[in-house]
């Protein structure tokens, strides 16, 4: 996503910088196209290979809260608010989250 981002912002983020444009960029502007698609499989396969090695685990101030690994299965999203509220203790402030900066709602 981040080659994405500087081929399309052209050498103006170099330039923000103050750094010179490197020679791999002048590559990738050349063959923008094949750069682009290049850029896109590498990306799913980097996800594919992620999501399946089935790890999943969410943790609260550094301690564990949920493992795929551990369990076996993924929990619900209602599931997995109430154990982060239970990790964060009674007193603290009620977990909500924010659906509409992802997007819209689940």
């Amino acid at each position: 996503m981040g080659v994405l981002l500087i081929m399309l912002t052209g050498t103006k983020l170099f330039d923000m910088f103050g750094v010179p444009v490197p020679e791999w960029y002048t590559g990738l502007q050349e063959n923008k196209m094949m750069a682009m698609v290049g850029v896109f499989f590498m990306g799913n396969m980097v996800e594919s290979s992620l999501l399946s090695s089935g790890a999943f685990e969410v943790s609260v101030n550094g301690e564990m809260v949920w493992s795929k690994m551990e369990t076996g299965y993924l929990p619900s999203l209602e599931h997995l608010i109430s154990l982060i509220e239970d990790k964060l203790g009674a007193g603290a402030q009620q977990f909500t989250p924010d659906f509409e900066s992802l997007g819209g709602a689940l």
